[in-house]
């Protein structure tokens, strides 16, 4: 039977964090509740407060918590696996913040988990379904710095805020743990390696799950320096997202359950008593073609890089369709609408456009 995230759930449930400490896993776990769809029902900074589990549940609108069409389901039986439990039916949801902006192509959610009073996690949603989450992944090929990157910033600036002014009259220290999965990785190390010194004393840990790097002057940074001792970053065996600008300077190969791009699914990675089960490096071909695709993109100009993610937002969005599920029901249509597009370029776009759509295809298939 596979030993995955659920299964973990259904074993450890009722064991406190006295005895079995918080572990990967448990990043993991909190790491992935960021993608439930928790707007309208988990307070912000503005409403103030946190809710337990018991609260959300019975909220009227609590049926929208899992309303992804194709997650939905595996988060419901997550939360009906942790409410009630020992280990984690005392969490605490709060200062949930979420921000789509399709003109300024910037996609950015995050909450806050209250463990314990000063044990906080704050996790960073990665890139969801819309497309314009994915234009923003796209601009990190050539912009040091995207939206939700500065977003992630203020948010951990915002919590620390808030919770040493709820702590000031106990005399008591945070501890924050930060996490997220994929481009949610990326925002949690953003967010620590830039914040303040007096904010950056409260981390504990950093959490990167699958997420892809940063560019190298982000890495000679004294912030960075600062908290890399505490910069955790976990990949699949045949990673590819995770590897991108694979400029970490260490990292850990999770064993999975499936092969290729399917191994950045969280729920496919391997567990066993309670921990991840490890290898000592990527699978061969996926370093290969990590960095190949890395070197590629290296390659080229920037002006090149910025064309080419343009025209490619644009042929797809030329299809009218919003999420990347609209784009998978509909291939046929949306390659038609795209063709169409594509032809409507003067000649020299066209041919430029091609020549480098045909050399990712090369990089990411071999």
């Amino acid at each position: 039977m596979k030993s995955n995230l659920m299964n973990y759930l259904r074993e450890y449930r009722n064991k406190s964090f006295k005895e079995h400490p918080f572990s990967e896993v448990d990043a993991l776990l909190l790491s992935n509740l960021s993608y439930l769809k928790m707007d309208g029902i988990v307070p912000g900074f503005e409403r103030g407060g946190t809710i337990g589990f018991a609260e959300l549940l019975s909220y009227p609108a609590a049926e929208h918590l899992f309303s992804d069409p194709v997650y939905g389901e595996d988060y419901r039986k997550i939360i009906a696996l942790m409410s009630g439990s020992r280990r984690y039916g005392k969490l605490r949801f709060g200062y949930f913040t979420q921000y789509h902006d399709a003109d300024r192509e910037t996609q950015f959610a995050a909450v806050t988990f209250f463990l314990g009073v000063t044990s906080i996690f704050l996790s960073f949603r990665g890139t969801d379904e819309t497309l314009v989450g994915w234009k923003e992944d796209f601009n990190m090929a050539y912009m040091k710095s995207v939206p939700s990157q500065r977003l992630a910033l203020a948010y951990l600036k915002g919590v620390a805020r808030y919770v040493k002014r709820d702590l000031a009259a106990s005399g008591k220290t945070p501890h924050f743990l930060l996490g997220g999965h994929s481009k949610g990785g990326t925002l949690a190390l953003y967010a620590a390696a830039n914040a303040p010194e007096a904010v950056q004393q409260y981390i504990r840990r950093i959490y990167s799950f699958d997420g892809p790097g940063m560019q190298k002057s982000f890495y000679q940074k004294a912030g960075f320096h600062r908290i890399e001792g505490r910069f955790c970053k976990i990949v699949p065996e045949q990673s590819l997202i995770g590897m991108l600008f694979s400029n970490d300077r260490s990292y850990r190969v999770v064993c999975s359950y499936r092969s290729g791009i399917v191994q950045h699914d969280l729920m496919q990675w391997k567990i066993r008593n309670g921990k991840f089960v490890y290898r000592k490096e990527v699978c061969r071909g996926s370093s290969q073609k990590s960095r190949e695709l890395n070197g590629w993109i290296e390659s080229l100009p920037r002006e090149q890089v910025v064309t080419f993610v343009e025209t490619l937002y644009r042929l797809i969005k030329s299809a009218r369709i919003e999420t990347v599920y609209e784009l998978v029901k509909t291939p046929v249509k949306v390659l038609h609408v795209a063709m169409r597009e594509l032809y409507r370029l003067d000649k020299q776009s066209r041919k430029a456009f091609l020549r480098l759509f045909r050399q990712l295809l090369r990089c990411v298939r071999r």
